[in-house]
């Protein structure tokens, strides 16, 4: 039931739901996560970070902990916090491919842009048709100047569905062949 309310948006009910299934399990990992989502999703974060560190301490080996609350560190632009928390799913699970495209994208946002090209690589590498992956890259290679490989990079994610910074990038003028 709080999967159904996710999805719907109903992050209230979603709320609820978790709670009682940590009332019937508190072991259970998922429930922590989700509901750190949800709460997320209603601006508060004070209760988003203590679900996923309580989904931490139950199961430190869940990556997707990490990654949900790298993401949530992210959003509130602390990029140092999300790149370690992707760092650590990366060291737990090192065939993930959006804990190295996550990280990458902190990286950008840091301006580390070589260590960012590298995460975004190392994502298609893992999962070679990761579109947000190539139009990732593709924004990273362009804010080194390399039109060349940024327009590579964007036509293969445009050939994945993802055609958007194609478009941006050819309004711009920024194709390079």
């Amino acid at each position: 039931r709080g999967l159904t309310a996710r999805d719907r948006g109903d992050w209230q009910e979603a709320i609820k739901q978790y709670t009682e299934t940590i009332k019937i399990d508190p072991k259970y990992t998922w429930a922590y996560i989700n509901r750190g989502y949800a709460y997320v999703n209603l601006g508060d974060t004070s209760k988003a970070f203590a679900d996923y560190n309580q989904a931490i301490t139950i199961d430190p080996k869940n990556t997707w902990a990490y990654n949900i609350r790298g993401a949530a560190y992210f959003n509130l632009g602390d990029y140092n916090k999300a790149i370690a928390d992707h760092s650590q799913a990366i060291r737990i699970e090192p065939k993930m491919a959006y804990s190295y495209r996550s990280r990458g994208y902190a990286y950008v946002k840091l301006g580390d842009i070589g260590k960012a090209i590298a995460d975004f690589t190392q994502a298609i590498k893992i999962v070679p048709n990761y579109a947000d992956a190539y139009n990732n890259r593709a924004e990273a290679y362009a804010k080194l100047g390399d039109y060349k490989s940024a327009t590579n990079d964007a036509r293969k994610a445009c050939e994945l569905g993802e055609c958007e910074l194609l478009q941006k990038m050819a309004q711009e003028k920024l194709l390079r062949d």
